[in-house]
């Protein structure tokens, strides 16, 4: 890691701001919870409200003196921003207070470094940290003179002067060569995936929406599930049997938050890649929570953002046991409670639904050798009824995909007919 995270533990000041062309209001429930997801204890609070950011600090004069003052009287050793900071007004804000300042994005960073389990997740980190000292890399600020040792680094007291960004321009290339591989690899697991048409089904939605509880109550997976925010990074997939509507593969990846950081975005390409890709999204909602019409928006626009907007999705209220908050009254979806098992046959009636709006039946006849075709077409999950007739050969009505109908029309011996549905 490029700067040298405070030691976990520490009671800090937290500050809010927000300007006029600010896209989100305060929260400070929010905030407080990044704050202790990050190991830190918010001890004090501010928030502020300017037309524009001060072009030396970020904040106002008086502000400032409150905040200092405030520090000095608690011993605050810490002050977090919920905002972003340019690296002048960071190294300016740090020096007029004394104490060692966190931008939102650092924090958030920090809660994903310690979050990060497998080899994938912790290349992405790295890559995001990596970029994020790119941009940060000054002469003089003292908690970049130090590294304390990260991901892949040399180990504590490497000197960071020594480290230019010509170095970390080569370090990030190195990062991005064995993200890849990661890349192709999932590449090609999609189109084995697209070949056997197996629909794809990916659960997004804000962190602590309780996605990863519904994954393993819908799946029998053993999924990292915690009642915090970002416990889950690494994607998971599981395969999910549906009733009369065969098996499909279930994907649980890292929740959304408002503002959420470039570089983050960025080097999670690989993970957010397999939301982009799915046939369908559940959008995993907490019921209960006062302002989930305001975080409804903000994974809508982040779904945008990664290219994911145009995927049919499913809302899916969840936390129902815990109450139905009044401004989600009227809000279409499923209800249900991953802890309590409520609505799963309405849940799973749902997706069936609207994956057979991607598929159509098919009778397909198959010559009497062609038993690794009609394994192949098992493995679909989507027959219904199978017979056969003097000569031996099979008649199977099974529901396809367009790309499995292609593969089959160009099959030598197999003839396919579409059922209609007054049949």
């Amino acid at each position: 890691m490029f700067f040298e995270r405070p030691e976990a533990g520490l009671h800090a000041m937290l500050l809010s701001i927000r300007f006029d062309h600010s896209t989100s209001q305060h929260n400070l429930a929010e905030f407080k919870e990044l704050v202790y997801s990050a190991g830190y204890v918010p001890e004090a609070v501010q928030a502020t409200q300017r037309h524009a950011p001060d072009p030396r600090t970020g904040i106002g004069s008086g502000k400032l003196e409150a905040v200092r003052s405030e520090m000095d009287a608690l011993d605050l050793k810490l002050l977090i921003v919920d905002g972003e900071l340019s690296t002048s007004q960071q190294f300016k804000l740090e020096t007029v207070v004394g104490r060692r300042v966190l931008t939102r994005t650092e924090l958030i960073l920090t809660i994903f470094e310690q979050r990060a389990q497998t080899r994938e997740g912790k290349l992405q980190v790295e890559l995001a940290l990596l970029r994020h000292a790119q941009s940060r890399i000054v002469g003089g600020w003292s908690h970049l003179d130090r590294q304390r040792g990260g991901f892949n680094m040399r180990g504590a007291g490497e000197l960071q002067s020594s480290i230019d960004k010509g170095l970390i321009h080569g370090r990030i290339h190195s990062v991005e060569k064995r993200l890849q591989k990661v890349v192709d690899h999932r590449e090609r697991h999609r189109k084995r995936r697209r070949l056997n048409a197996v629909p794809t089904v990916g659960l997004v939605g804000y962190t602590n929406a309780g996605k990863s509880t519904l994954f393993n109550a819908l799946t029998a997976a053993e999924v990292y599930a915690d009642d915090r925010l970002f416990a889950t990074l690494d994607p998971t997939t599981r395969q999910l049997s549906l009733p009369n509507n065969g098996a499909v593969l279930l994907s649980d990846t890292v929740g959304f938050i408002r503002d959420l950081p470039m570089s983050l975005v960025a080097a999670f390409k690989a993970t957010l890649e397999e939301v982009a890709q799915a046939d369908l999204l559940l959008h995993v909602i907490d019921a209960s929570a006062p302002d989930a019409e305001r975080i409804m928006k903000d994974v809508d626009s982040i779904l945008t953002e990664i290219g994911a907007g145009e995927i049919p999705r499913v809302q899916v209220l969840n936390k129902i046991d815990q109450g139905l908050h009044i401004s989600l009254e009227c809000t279409p979806g499923v209800h249900v409670s991953a802890t309590q098992h409520i609505g799963f046959a309405a849940l799973f009636a749902e997706i069936s639904a609207r994956l057979r709006n991607q598929t159509q039946t098919f009778e397909v006849q198959l010559p009497p050798d062609a038993g690794k075709l009609r394994a192949w077409l098992y493995g679909l999950g989507g027959v219904q009824a199978e017979s056969y007739n003097e000569e031996g050969k099979a008649t199977l009505c099974v529901k396809l995909s367009d790309e499995s109908v292609s593969r089959l029309r160009v099959t030598p011996g197999v003839s396919l007919q579409a059922v209609t549905s007054s049949n």
